[in-house]
């Protein structure tokens, strides 16, 4: 696991290995809901992009926690 599950939190925002940015929606119990970045020239937050998963694989798909704001070089 590249993040530790128990450090995932709503409204926090994490960035995958292929520099994809994650913000949290919402936890329940190991249900976690989740909305990715676009990576256009006008990224915002795609609601289209919604997905749900497990915390497990939410933690083992980014690596690290980041600003909402982050942007990959």
């Amino acid at each position: 696991m590249a993040v530790e599950t128990n450090s995932i939190g709503v409204g926090r925002c994490y960035v995958t290995h292929a520099s994809e940015v994650r913000k949290v929606l919402e936890i329940d119990g190991q249900k976690l809901t989740y909305v990715v970045r676009g990576k256009m020239a006008f990224p915002s937050w795609d609601r289209e992009m919604r997905r749900s998963t497990t915390m497990e694989i939410f933690a083992r798909d980014v690596e690290r926690e980041v600003s909402c704001g982050w942007q990959p070089r």
